[in-house]
């Protein structure tokens, strides 16, 4: 056992449980952003702006969670961090949660395999209906483009 061990210890697939809803989300959304390896400043951003505005964040420590969330991310990594966190997401939130992913790794301008590889997988353990996940990501990509355009 090092010296780091007790005072920090790894997270692992069963030690990593989000304490509420609001920090299900930021775990999601921060796996998205941090797959490729490179968290943009833009994704930041877009991150920040999300927790700031949404009503759903207000009165929570988000630093907090964030915290957790990214110590958990060292740990484990994105597919498990979403799938400690799934379970967490109201269903009437997944379509929201989920259309927020998109715009998160599209912020940077740039869709690695990777993002592409997740945001599929997110739709998938939302158990959201394949078609509509389709409709969602064709809007925010057309949403990008337009506002990108201007």
């Amino acid at each position: 056992m090092g010296v780091f061990d007790k005072k920090y210890p790894k997270a692992t697939r069963a030690s990593y449980t989000p304490g509420n809803e609001q920090e299900a989300w930021i775990a999601i959304m921060h796996a998205c952003i941090a797959v490729d390896e490179d968290v943009a400043d833009e994704e930041l951003e877009e991150l920040a702006q999300a927790l700031a505005y949404k009503p759903m964040f207000e009165g929570h420590d988000v630093r907090e969670y964030y915290k957790a969330v990214l110590l958990a991310h060292a740990g484990i990594g994105s597919k498990q961090l979403i799938d400690n966190s799934v379970e967490y997401i109201s269903a009437e939130r997944k379509y929201d949660l989920f259309a927020l992913t998109i715009e998160l790794v599209l912020a940077d301008g740039i869709l690695a395999e990777k993002e592409k590889e997740l945001i599929s997988y997110i739709s998938s353990a939302l158990d959201l209906d394949e078609q509509t996940a389709i409709r969602v990501v064709e809007k925010r990509i057309q949403d990008y483009k337009d506002n990108t355009s201007e």
